[in-house]
Parts: C-alpha cells; structure tokens; sequence
C-alpha cells in the first residue's frame, strides 16, 4: 500500500491513496476534478485509462473506483482478492441541464458521447429526469449513419468533439460527476467526516434553485423546470426532503421514506413533525445556514439527518432535510415476519380519508366514534375505497394507539400462512403476548375457507385483549345466508360495521382525490387540477365510473405524471382503457359523423366547399346541404367548432375522444 505524506500544523500526516479508472480521457479529467475538489485535503487521487492498467499499479492503491461499467470490464481479468474496488453512481452536472430548455419542444436532437452504451443510458437518465419533450438520436464514433443535415441540434457530455461537423452550436452539459452515495461511499470506506456527502447534496440543492431561477416568463419552460426538478430530486440516490417556511413538506424522495420507514402515501402540503416528530426542537432554533446533524431512531437503525436552510427562486427559507448513513442499534434477530403478516407502525389519520360527500363525511365521524370503544370493527366495501386507511386511523385514535398494529393480508396467504399465523397468534406466549392490548386488522376477511373460518373465531375466543378490525369487498351477511361463511364469525367480527362508498358514487370528490394525488405525485402543494387539464378532460373524469376506485385515481395520476408534456392534459391522453369506457357511454357515430371528424382532425380549418370535395373523392355522396346539417349536429353536440366567416371548422376534444 502507497501513501503520501502532507504537512499541516506542524507535523505530517500520512493520506491513502484511490485510484479512479475511466475510459474516456474526458471522463477521466472531469471526474478526477470533481471527486479531488472533495476529497483532496484527505486523500490522494489518481486517474488514469483502462488501458493503462497493470495488476500491479492496482494492487497499489487502498481504494479502486470504476467510472464505468465500460472501464470494470477492461480491468476485470486483472483484479485479485488485493484490490478493494466498487463501481462509482454518476449523475448529471445539473447546472447545466437547463441549457437544454433553450432547444424548442418536439426538436430532433442528437446526443452525443463517447461510446454507444454511454450515449444510450445518458438519453434514458434525461427521459428519466424530464426532458421527455425531445426525441434524442444516439450519436457516437462508428455508429454508422450518416448525419441527418436537417437537424440543427446536439447535446453531449463533454464530448463535443464527436459531434456531426454541420452543427454550429453543441450545447455541452458537462461529463457526468458522482452522485452523493458514491462519496458518501468513499467517506464511509476511509472513515472520512460524512459532512463531506452533506456538501455534495447541498452543490445538488443549490444547482435546483439555480433551475428553478431560470426564465420564469414562458409558462412551458416554468412547467417544464419544475417536473425536471422533481425528477432529479427522484432519482438521487440519497433520501432527501425538502420543507417550505412553515415546516409543511414541499418535496420527498423514495429513498427517504424508505431510510426513515415512511410508509405514509400523500405527505405534500403535510406538517413535517407528522412523520418526522424529532424535527420539532428545530422549528424554535435560532436561524442560521447549518444545523448540526439530528439523530433519529427508527427500530433497530439510528439514523443521521441534516437539516440546512436554503432559497428558493422566490428569495423565500426553505429547509433541506437530508439522511446519511445509518448504525445498526443492536441486533436484529428473532422471529422473521411470516408470508402476508406485517407488523408495522400504522401510519394514516382521520385527515388521510379525503371526502367532501356528505354520507362519507357522516360514516367517518361514526368511525370516529367506534375508535374510541374497543368494540371488533367489519369495514365492507370495494376495492380502493380506503379500508387500510380507516383501519388504521381508528387504531390511531384508540387507547391502543401505542400498541401493535398487525396486518394479515388474506387474499394472498396460503391456507396453511394463514392458520400458522393464527395458531402462533392463539397458542405462543411471545407472539400472544406481544400482540396484547394491540389491533389485528384482517384484510379480505371473505377469503377464509371454511377450517380457517373455525381457526380464526378461536383466536377471538382466546385473545380478548386484542381488537379485531376485518375488511371485506365482498358482502359477508349474504355469504351467510349461503352457508360460505359461519353466521357466528360474522357476528364476532362486525359488533359495529362501516361502508365505504366507490367513488362513482361520490361524484364531487372526484376533483379533490385527482387534485392530492397529482400533488402529491408532483411534489407540488399548490398544483391545481385546471392548471394541468382542460375542461373537458375534467368533465369526462367527473362522469366516469372509476371501477378501481381510489387505486384506480392514483394509477391515472402516474400515468398523466409521465405523458404531461407543455400543454394542457386532454382527453386523448387518457389510457386507452379508460378512453374506450369513456366513448362506449357516449353516442355513436353515423359513417357520415366519423368520416367529418378524421377530415378535420386532419385538415383543421376546412370549410364547407373544401369537406364536401374531400368526402366526394372519397366515394361518398355529399351535398353542401345533407353536409351543413351533419356540421350543425356535431356542433350542436359539442364534437366540431364551426368559426365565424372564412375560420372553416376544427374537431373539439370531445370529437378527438370519439375517434
């Protein structure tokens, strides 16, 4: 092992020695830069090329990183048990992402860079943070085509030499640099100050407010910047949350919900304290850049978090919340969760049941109510109507609450999961015992044969002191009268019961289920639903039946996530499934009727003379009259605009769905 010595304060220090191995020397020189900006005053750094590498000059240095997974298999024959090595995460030089907004929407773009696989996964990791808006065409040395002279556009990473020579102006994002838990990895490897990954994340937060600052004038760009920062936010590899002025949070990562075990769905727009209550002694702090770290304890893990207070573009605090690396606490043996059993701490509240109807409002004031008695509670309705959520918020609210909240997931247990599960519940001193004073919430309760049926009124009989909350989609009292399930189970299980409505039956929460999810989904506490969908789409939303309910929102919010572009979301961007449910309700269309609609879809602007001419050649007999009438209807029913003087006529989105 190599190391170099440094003097400082009076004496010398010994510094260990990383070797960085890329293949592209422009790789090579910006990531050498990037990690000896961070690392330099620790450790000593070299760079060199894979085809440079010798096992020997490998075997010399305490730590190897691979730039990519182009340079680990040029060394791979050569690596022994001697060489300590991982591969390095690299990201975006976000400063510079937002050259790329300056390129017009729906542009042909090359991207260009050093080799096919590295060109290939740059242009997924754009599509991934955003920029869906372009159509990137891979360009690299001895890709074999010959360049397409109409296309005014390139994009690289540092690459610009291999750019096609007829583009003037190649917009140059910077090679890609490592990501925070590549350096919150060499930290942890050589034992170094993790404040080194803080200073990394809070380079990412303020290249998001530098995005965020950009040219706020042209509304597509302002959208398009926002679902860019999200998308970066989604893609660290570090949990990171961002919080407003009033500590309510702005934005979340995955990775942070899964360090802290959050397993809580919709967080914008909520205080932080909720899901982070340890975060309280810092809203009274005095204000100042840098708090020191906060140590939280999640089960078994204690975990380090960094709150940091930043600008947004609106010169407005904001605070930055991120994790690192967590200790384990003690051990973590003991019984391992079974197959469809999950003890978890629940996590929803009254105030997760979004409703403004009237008799969904009343059913969650009587569940309120039922949360307050120890009475076994039989939750019935369909499929997404949200009985996890009102299981868990009446344990929430119950004396219980500083109990266990166990879920058995019966729709996909085996039969015997199942009846070990509740023997082990019956008969274990450990499993009862702990389990005692608790809430066990059995869901799909319908799906118990007739033995389990008889296994699970036993476990009542013998567990007193555990509270029994049972969902089912199915109606239980009729399966009762059928003889599929016993009259006394059934009885056990529903001293009070609750009905949810589907949502088709709550027609005015539509609006507000669609509006939390796309903020939620969005990062966005202030997003409105006309902001991002016309009027139409709105309506078709309100009138359609949701058969999957509130999963059903949610899945459509997803989907309206990854297809929004820089207009308004219209009918025609709904799934197809959905638009088929939408035009089966709707009137059918006369051949004449459909064959008006793809003309002016295709011809926008065409008036009388020139539709009649185009159906005539078509092989349909028209006369301007028998053709005025058939515009007036589909006018009339909302499918076609018929403009005033020379405007012609042009097919609405109502008439677009139909097609």
């Amino acid at each position: 092992m190599r190391y170099n010595k440094k003097y400082e304060g009076g004496g010398y220090f010994v510094k260990a020695e990383m070797l960085l191995i890329a293949t592209s020397p422009t790789t090579k020189v910006g990531l050498y830069t990037y990690l000896n900006n961070i690392f330099g005053q620790y450790l000593s750094l070299e760079a060199c090329l894979a085809g440079e590498l010798t096992t020997e000059y490998m075997e010399k240095f305490e730590l190897v990183v691979f730039a990519s997974q182009g340079a680990f298999r040029a060394a791979e024959p050569m690596l022994t048990p001697k060489i300590h090595y991982f591969m390095c995460i690299r990201a975006f030089n976000f400063t510079y992402l937002s050259k790329i907004l300056m390129i017009p929407s729906g542009s042909k773009v090359y991207l260009v860079n050093d080799s096919e696989s590295t060109t290939r996964n740059s242009i997924e990791q754009l599509k991934a943070f955003g920029f869906t808006q372009y159509h990137f065409i891979p360009w690299y040395p001895g890709c074999g085509s010959e360049p397409d002279y109409s296309i005014p556009y390139a994009v690289t990473l540092g690459e610009g030499r291999y750019a096609p020579k007829h583009i003037a102006d190649v917009i140059d994002i910077g090679a890609r640099v490592a990501d925070i838990s590549t350096v919150s990895e060499i930290a942890g490897f050589f034992k170094l100050p993790m404040s080194l990954a803080d200073m990394v994340t809070r380079n990412y937060i303020s290249q998001f407010v530098q995005l965020l600052k950009i040219s706020n004038h042209q509304i597509s760009q302002a959208a398009n910047i926002r679902f860019i920062t999200q998308s970066i936010i989604s893609n660290i590899a570090s949990g990171v949350c961002l919080v407003d002025a009033r500590w309510m949070i702005s934005m979340v990562n995955k990775p942070f919900l899964a360090e802290l075990g959050i397993r809580k769905k919709h967080l914008i727009g909520l205080p932080v304290t909720e899901v982070l209550p340890e975060i309280a002694e810092y809203k009274n702090a005095p204000s100042r850049q840098f708090f020191p770290n906060l140590i939280v304890r999640r089960q078994e893990r204690e975990l380090s978090l960094t709150v940091q207070i930043i600008q947004s573009a609106s010169h407005e605090t904001m605070f930055l919340i991120h994790s690192g690396k967590h200790m384990e606490l003690y051990e973590t043996g003991g019984p391992s969760v079974e197959e469809g059993r999950e003890a978890s701490r629940p996590v929803y509240q009254f105030s997760d049941y979004h409703t403004e109807d009237e008799q969904t409002l009343k059913m969650l004031e009587t569940a309120r109510r039922i949360s307050l008695t120890d009475y076994s509670v039989l939750i019935q309705g369909e499929t997404g109507t949200g009985k996890e959520v009102l299981a868990q918020a009446i344990h929430n609210n119950s004396s219980r609450s500083k109990r266990r909240f166990v879920k058995l997931s019966l729709a996909c247990m085996s039969g015997e999961a199942a009846a070990a599960a509740f023997q082990s519940l019956a008969e274990s001193p450990g499993a009862g015992q702990g389990m005692l004073g608790g809430t066990l919430f059995l869901d799909n309760v319908h799906c118990l044969d007739g033995q389990l049926q008889k296994e699970l009124l036993y476990l009542i009989d013998q567990k007193p002191d555990i509270r029994f909350i049972a969902s089912t989609s199915e109606d239980l009292f009729e399966k009762c009268r059928n003889g599929s399930f016993m009259q006394e189970l059934f009885f056990k299980l529903s001293e009070v019961s609750l009905q949810t409505l589907p949502i088709r039956r709550r027609t005015g929460d539509i609006p507000l289920l669609l509006e939390s999810a796309l903020r939620n989904i969005y990062n966005n506490p202030s997003l409105l639903l006309n902001e991002l969908c016309t009027e139409i789409l709105l309506q078709n939303l309100t009138s359609y039946q949701w058969p999957g309910n509130g999963r059903e929102i949610e899945n459509l919010c997803k989907y309206f996530y990854c297809v929004k572009t820089d207009r308004k979301l219209m009918s025609r961007d709904l799934p197809p499934y959905i638009r088929e449910q939408i035009t089966e309700r709707k009137e059918k269309l006369v051949p004449m009727d459909r064959q008006l609609l793809e003309l002016l879809y295709k011809n926008p602007g065409a008036g009388r003379a020139k539709l009649c001419q185009m159906i005539t050649d078509g092989g349909m007999e028209a006369s301007e009259g028998k053709l005025r009438g058939h515009l007036q209807s589909l006018a009339e029913r909302g499918f076609i605009k018929m403009n005033r003087t020379r405007g012609g006529c042009e097919i609405t989105e109502e008439g677009l769905l139909l097609l």
